[in-house]
């Protein structure tokens, strides 16, 4: 009979222990992607800087300027508000991929001890 209690404590600290390389494994996955959505983001805003130097200075009177510069600046808040949400989606992914498998061993301590009362 003692021998099965090591037996259970021993897997159960295995079990914990792939729970934390897992969980380990997807942030670090999340963490990946998060830099690579960056970076496509600063490539990104790079084109955008130029596209926007060069309408602006191809502009012919005060007032197209002024309403390209209008355009460019509902543009420019749409995209960040988009580029935000998508930030947000892939650090709320990450946070809820990361913790799946210690919630899971969470859940198993818990049936464990319950079943063990």
């Amino acid at each position: 009979m003692k021998n099965e209690g090591i037996e259970k404590f021993v897997a159960l600290g295995k079990d914990n222990a792939d729970a934390i390389v897992k969980s380990g494994v997807a942030a670090i996955k999340g963490f990946e992607e998060f830099a690579k959505a960056g970076q496509a983001l600063a490539a990104k805003h790079a084109e955008t800087v130029d596209a926007t130097v060069r309408a602006l200075f191809a502009c012919k009177s005060p007032m197209e300027f002024a309403d390209l510069q209008s355009k460019l600046a509902r543009e420019t808040i749409e995209s960040a508000i988009a580029e935000g949400r998508r930030f947000a989606e892939l650090a709320a992914t990450t946070y809820t991929t990361a913790l799946e498998p210690l919630n899971a061993r969470f859940a198993a301590f818990q049936a464990l001890a319950k079943s063990a009362a």
